[in-house]
């Protein structure tokens, strides 16, 4: 950053996110216009026209950036798959406290399998 350059991140991420917002909130339509055609993006006239410039920006964002799909496919690639556990973290998980797998239920033990 000394010599003027931004982070990749910065470059890819964030100043695409604020142009956006810079745009919306100085109600700058051809810019919004050309930023939602290039996005493939397709916003209604009753978001577009509404007053308050937040409608407008999550209008966009939803579109642009659906938070659930983000977070459904991270935590699918991320967290690993219930069939690949140990069996004693089964025990952890289904033993509270101070109790011990053994000490369960015999219908409880079974559900282990």
């Amino acid at each position: 950053q000394s010599k003027g350059k931004k982070p990749l991140f910065v470059q890819l991420v964030l100043d695409n996110i604020w142009s956006l917002y810079e745009a919306v909130m100085k109600r700058d339509k051809e810019k919004i216009e050309k930023i939602v055609t290039s996005l493939g993006l397709k916003i209604g006239a009753r978001e577009s026209q509404h007053a308050d410039p937040k409608v407008h920006i999550n209008a966009i964002c939803s579109q642009w950036l659906p938070i659930s799909d983000a977070v459904l496919s991270m935590v699918c690639n991320k967290l690993p798959s219930p069939l690949d556990i140990t069996a004693e973290r089964v025990e952890k998980l289904m033993c509270v406290g101070a109790r011990t797998f053994d000490s369960l239920p015999p219908e409880t033990q079974e559900l282990k399998s």
